[in-house]
């Protein structure tokens, strides 16, 4: 019984997760591991990651007078038009405004630092046309940064106070 509520919990703590991560609010390597340990991510603090920023065009109007169903379930939604875990790299949709979407792209198994970024850079752009096709929902990529230690992004944003 305790097992299956830790699952029905599960995709929220990750949600809350991603979220914290990007705001900096994990504050050693080893609180990230053991985060990324309880949560069951594939991921290590030293896991090479990067950050990436769609920008949504009129996303107002969209959550307002199309999308009914909130700005969560449309994180999710975003999350769910992803490659999954088995493709070699974790998306975490970290936060979604009515402006932009930020989105974690973490390489598992020792993935290098230019296939990651050619791997993100393929997958955010299908992400765009999937979103506009399946969602209805202009968007372009605002920005992918180059990748570092997944520990080294919560740092960042710390300190930057994203």
């Amino acid at each position: 019984m305790e097992e299956n509520r830790f699952g029905v919990m599960l995709p929220e703590m990750r949600l809350d997760f991603w979220d914290a991560l990007w705001a900096g609010q994990i504050a050693s390597p080893a609180a990230l591991d053991r985060r990324l340990a309880v949560l069951q991510l594939p991921l290590k603090s030293d896991c090479l990651s990067c950050r990436c920023v769609l920008r949504l065009q009129c996303g107002d109007a969209y959550l307002k007078d199309v999308w009914r169903y909130g700005r969560d379930r449309l994180r999710v939604a975003v999350g769910n038009l992803l490659p999954k875990e088995d493709s070699g790299i974790v998306y975490g949709v970290c936060r979604l405004t009515p402006r932009h979407v930020y989105i974690l792209a973490c390489a598992m198994n020792g993935m290098d630092g230019e296939t990651l970024s050619a791997r993100v850079q393929d997958d955010v752009a299908k992400l765009v046309s999937c979103l506009d096709q399946y969602l209805n929902l202009s968007s372009e990529l605002k920005e992918i940064t180059a990748p570092e230690a997944l520990s080294a992004i919560a740092t960042e944003q710390k300190a930057a106070g994203a």
